[in-house]
């Protein structure tokens, strides 16, 4: 099923940003997800990160690396979300989500963590730096978690395994993460913007997260899974942030992200859904 989509993905990556630079990417970033969290991830990983270094050598920090961080976003959530083997660690992430409160809590320490390290790097270096920063610390990432998940009797294997949801494959949902900020990356330049996308998959989320398991609220009407505590207290602190970097439009980013946020449900993540929606909507914006 992945490939078939893939039928569809290529040809947008190669109209939307207007050359070929993504397609060995696409295809070796769907291979190397196909064979994560197996022996056989490495090989195809090697050329992923080689066609991304030489990429860089090559296009430098210019609108080609847009295409490299949509071709390398765009081939993970296929491969998670189209094939089976993949959807079923999403699923187990999924239905494990929110069932040990103290674990939740660190996660959404270290999520909040990762994104003030991006929001730096985006207020300090710019969005051309900080994009290229992000893409290799993605691919460090994604080896990570496929070798310390095989090696779980090491001591760091063990302390990321802690942090972790119960049997759920490790850094399952930091590749939702890493795709999503790369997305964002890929579809806008606007600084401001996305340090607001950063903002609300990592702080909001974490903040929505630590409200909902501690506050006792009703359950959404559109996703059981999430609390009215929660996702006010998403918006109230991405809006707050918004207002700040954006003005008055931030809120209405806020607003979108957090009714997305909501509306996220299996097999797609919000960490995917939020950058996509509020940059879809900025594109449109811009245009008019």
């Amino acid at each position: 099923m992945k490939y078939a989509v893939s039928l569809t993905v290529v040809p947008v990556l190669v109209l939307v940003f207007n050359g070929y630079v993504a397609v060995p990417i696409y295809v070796f970033s769907i291979i190397t997800g196909t064979y994560l969290y197996t022996k056989k991830f490495y090989y195809p990983f090697m050329f992923l990160f080689a066609s991304t270094l030489l990429s860089y050598i090559f296009f430098g920090d210019g609108s080609q690396w847009r295409a490299i961080d949509a071709a390398i976003s765009t081939g993970m959530i296929v491969v998670m979300v189209f094939d089976s083997r993949e959807r079923n660690f999403i699923k187990t992430n999924d239905t494990t989500r929110g069932l040990d409160r103290i674990k939740e809590m660190r996660r959404d320490y270290v999520q909040i963590l990762a994104g003030a390290v991006i929001i730096g790097l985006l207020y300090f270096y710019g969005v051309d730096l900080s994009r290229i920063l992000v893409t290799f610390g993605s691919l460090i990432l994604y080896v990570i978690g496929n070798f310390f998940s095989a090696r779980p009797d090491l001591m760091v294997g063990r302390f990321l395994q802690d942090l972790e949801r119960s049997h759920t494959k490790l850094g399952i949902g930091s590749m939702w993460f890493a795709s999503g900020i790369m997305l964002a990356y890929s579809m806008h330049d606007g600084l401001y913007l996305i340090m607001l996308i950063v903002f609300i998959i990592s702080v909001g989320d974490s903040v929505a997260t630590i409200i909902g398991v501690n506050v006792k609220s009703p359950k959404l009407a559109i996703n059981r899974k999430k609390s009215v505590a929660g996702t006010l207290s998403l918006f109230v602190v991405s809006a707050s942030f918004g207002f700040f970097v954006l003005g008055y439009i931030g809120i209405g980013y806020a607003a979108i992200g957090s009714i997305v946020e909501a509306a996220s449900r299996y097999p797609l993540d919000d960490n995917m859904t939020v950058p996509f929606a509020i940059s879809l909507v900025a594109s449109a914006i811009k245009m008019i």
